[in-house]
């Protein structure tokens, strides 16, 4: 995309009025709901393809880790339809593994069976855990051992997951599989687990270049990684940091969310992608990655205490709020994150991504809990 129509565009949503985060939050989780019941509430829909106006099917593995967003909507909200809401998607996954305990992918192919796959199934581990957490039914727990049992028995010797890739690449964003297995381990206190967890996040370190870029890191080997994907590996590098005390992790997380605040723009937008050494390969912004990077930057603020942090999240997070449409009369439209801004820009081009509104309600979320010294209540994932 050109930078000078890029900027163009950039002003019009800088023109916008300001609207409190409360009206963003409530829209977005109206659009999940509405995302939801396009499948007949049967989990949730990848999202909304508004050059074909049409719902995609549900999505298992961004189903699972939307289920934590919704019950922290619940706790710090009090709104327990959020709750409800929840639950019935985790009820839902139960039924989307394999009989050795994969979690199969959305996409499914005529006349074949279903898809395991490693990332998604470490994703629905964070959406039975916090149902287990919130509720205390022991089905979702002992489905989450189940899965991790799977994941921990497909894992090569090297710390990598091979097998059961999406579009058969293995990539470090799985350092938010070993995340959802540490937090397993914390339940089942079972040592594969962990182990399995350990073994993975170390091969992830040896895949960061010393200026905090990762290889492995995009979808497919001809692609520079988005910030989505970025950000999904330094959050959990980060993450599981913080829950291990172990600060190799941490500090590995920390480096790459320090050099995007570098890279971030003047309007709190980040590049789409980023090719080796950092430089910006396309001009438009992934939504996802900006709501993403907003939460991990809160986090380190209130971590470290260092202003700079909060700055950046604020700016990330009231960036991707313009773009939100809160007026139009489309409800499949309406409250929803696009992949891009502009929407027609390279990541997730002309739809509305479910997994764009989790991450930006988590940010937000995590705002409100802050404010309200209730940091404490919310679920991981």
């Amino acid at each position: 995309m050109d930078w000078l129509l890029f900027e163009k565009l950039l002003s019009r949503i800088n023109d916008l009025p300001a609207r409190s985060l409360d009206e963003h939050l409530q829209a977005a989780l109206g659009w999940l709901q509405r995302a939801s019941q396009a499948v007949d509430g049967q989990g949730i829909s990848k999202g909304y393809d508004l050059l074909r106006s049409r719902w995609f099917p549900a999505y298992p593995e961004t189903t699972g880790y939307t289920v934590p967003t919704l019950i922290n909507a619940a706790r710090i909200l009090g709104q327990d339809e959020w709750r409800v809401f929840a639950y019935r998607q985790a009820e839902f996954l139960l039924g989307q593994v394999t009989e050795e305990g994969g979690v199969v992918y959305w996409d499914r192919q005529s006349g074949q069976p279903p898809l395991p796959v490693v990332f998604d199934t470490g994703q629905v581990l964070f959406g039975w855990l916090a149902a287990y957490r919130d509720g205390g039914d022991r089905r979702f727990l002992e489905a989450a051992a189940r899965s991790g049992d799977w994941l921990a028995r497909h894992q090569d010797e090297a710390g990598m997951w091979k097998k059961y890739q999406h579009l058969g690449v293995y990539k470090v964003i799985d350092a938010r599989v070993a995340w959802a297995m540490l937090e397993l381990h914390r339940l089942t206190t079972q040592p594969e687990h962990k182990a399995a967890a350990l073994r993975h996040l170390n091969w992830v370190l040896a895949q960061q270049d010393g200026d905090g870029w990762y290889r492995h890191c995009a979808f497919t080997p001809q692609e520079d990684p988005f910030t989505h994907t970025i950000a999904y590996t330094a959050e959990g590098l980060y993450r599981s940091g913080e829950l291990l005390g172990e600060e190799r992790y941490i500090a590995a997380g920390n480096k790459t969310a320090d050099r995007l605040l570098q890279l971030q723009r003047p309007d709190g937008s980040l590049a789409s992608t980023y090719a080796a050494g950092w430089r910006a390969s396309d001009a438009s912004s992934c939504l996802t990655g900006n709501a993403q990077m907003s939460d991990l930057w809160q986090a380190l603020w209130l971590r470290t205490g260092q202003p700079e942090y909060q700055r950046a999240a604020d700016r990330a997070l009231d960036f991707v709020c313009r773009t939100q449409d809160l007026s139009t009369a489309n409800p499949n439209v309406r409250g929803g994150i696009s992949g891009s801004y502009p929407i027609f820009g390279k990541y997730e081009r002309l739809k509305y991504p479910e997994w764009a509104a989790k991450f930006f309600v988590d940010a937000i979320l995590r705002r409100k809990a802050a404010e309200t010294g209730r940091l404490d209540e919310l679920l991981p994932g």
